[in-house]
């Protein structure tokens, strides 16, 4: 019994090694958009939100150390949701995006 406590034990630590954090800093001028941040694998995700009556215009810029800093640019309409993504190739640390955000 106790072998296979530890056995399931080391199989859940990888687990945890592998997490990340993903810092988001959201800067919305005139619009209501709402963020969060999630990850997989080796992957960062950041999902918008428009609450607003309007359409947005975002630009996320996701940094993570060593490599260049990768901008992706999305068009929300009004109560429309979407979810941006990025893969880095090398280990992950931690992953920091800025979602700057005006009216369309």
């Amino acid at each position: 019994m106790r072998g296979y406590l530890c056995t399931c034990l080391m199989l859940c630590l990888p687990l945890t090694a592998l997490a990340f954090p993903v810092e988001v800093e959201l800067k919305s001028q005139g619009v209501s958009i709402a963020a969060t941040s999630g990850y997989m694998s080796n992957i960062a995700t950041v999902t918008l939100v428009n609450q607003g009556q309007h359409a947005a215009l975002c630009e996320a810029t996701f940094v993570n150390g060593p490599e260049r800093p990768s901008a992706s640019r999305v068009r929300i309409k009004a109560g429309e949701k979407t979810v941006l993504t990025q893969a880095f190739f090398r280990q992950i640390n931690r992953v920091r995006v800025t979602v700057d955000c005006k009216a369309a």
